[in-house]
């Protein structure tokens, strides 16, 4: 083992270099995983909770029972007062939608995305065009922000429904809900799918980076370390949600999410993801965090040109092979 005049190798120190830039680079990912916990276990949901879940009793008016300043200001218009409604609490008709079902249309984009986002890698590495780490945890990140736009677009166009038609009061489950008469839950699919394809992109190449840049004996604490980045960035979106209040108007069955802006704290969210990707850009530049390789090439080079660590784990021995003997050949 070679040794720099300490009880350490230079295998060790160099894994605990190695670890240390995985923390740096973990801690970039928070503002990202504050974000996705914003869009996939608090607000898409609640957001569908007041949309209009069935496939009846589309585009019911009340515009006659509406003030004219309401109608103008459309969106922007203070929707905590008393509008009129269409209470179908006590109707019968097509079973309604659950809006926390349309989450299954993340996981299917990506389990169809992720082969065909892998075929792409290749095809554009033979035409030169490399997909190194930092640029595809950036376009995650784009998309990431594209949906929480989409997000923020349905929503302006909610409130700017219910401001000329007013209030649609469903249930679901036991508890009433009121919801814009003429926009449907489904019109959720597209920001779910830009949350998948967000995912491909940050989330799968974050965890293969994290797994390939990890010393051999570390890469427990380093996925560790991983999981408690999103952690923290979960806490920092459930604290920021409370901060800003949405939560007290969209859970509770006697008011709705409309007296707040609501489509500006998706705006907002949107505005931040798009200027800290290009921050996350500047300083995996400035400083070196091992983002301007391609992963798994960087790791098959990694394991050919360098020493095994000191500290890895031990090759077992080759088992020696059993001979059968033939007892009766031998008593002969």
């Amino acid at each position: 083992m070679e040794h720099e005049g300490g009880e350490f190798n230079v295998n060790q120190i160099e894994d605990v270099r190695r670890l240390w830039k995985l923390c740096k680079v973990f801690l970039l990912t928070i503002p990202y995983w504050m974000c996705y916990s914003q869009m996939v276990f608090n607000l898409f949901l609640l957001q569908g909770l007041h949309l209009h879940v069935r496939f009846d009793h589309f585009n019911e008016c009340l515009s006659n029972n509406i003030s004219d300043e309401i109608k103008s200001k459309g969106a922007s218009a203070n929707l905590c007062d008393h509008l009129p409604f269409i209470d179908y609490t006590d109707k019968k008709g097509t079973p309604p939608i659950p809006p926390a079902s349309l989450a299954a249309f993340n996981a299917i984009f990506i389990v169809l995305f992720l082969p065909l986002i892998q075929k792409c890698y290749r095809f554009l590495s033979k035409k030169g065009i490399e997909a190194l780490t930092w640029r595809r945890l950036w376009l995650g990140m784009l998309l990431a922000s594209l949906a929480l736009s989409a997000a923020g677009l349905l929503e302006y166009f909610r409130r700017k429904n219910i401001a000329e038609c007013g209030l649609f009061r469903q249930v679901i489950g036991i508890t009433h809900y009121d919801a814009s008469p003429g926009i449907s839950v489904l019109w959720q699919i597209p920001q779910y799918c830009l949350v998948g394809a967000s995912e491909v992109f940050f989330v799968v190449t974050g965890i293969e980076y994290a797994y390939f840049e990890s010393p051999i004996n570390m890469q427990g604490i380093v996925m560790g370390l991983l999981w408690l980045a999103r952690g923290i960035g979960n806490l920092i979106g459930i604290a920021l949600l409370y901060r800003f209040q949405y939560s007290e108007n969209i859970l509770s069955s006697s008011k709705y999410l409309d007296c707040d802006r609501f489509d500006w704290y998706f705006f907002i969210l949107a505005i931040f993801m798009l200027i800290f990707s290009f921050i996350f850009i500047c300083i995996s530049k400035c400083c070196d965090l091992s983002l301007d390789s391609v992963i798994v090439e960087t790791h098959q080079k990694r394991n050919n040109s360098e020493p095994e660590s000191a500290s890895a784990t031990p090759q077992l021995p080759s088992r020696r092979a059993v001979i059968p003997v033939n007892f009766e050949s031998s008593g002969e």
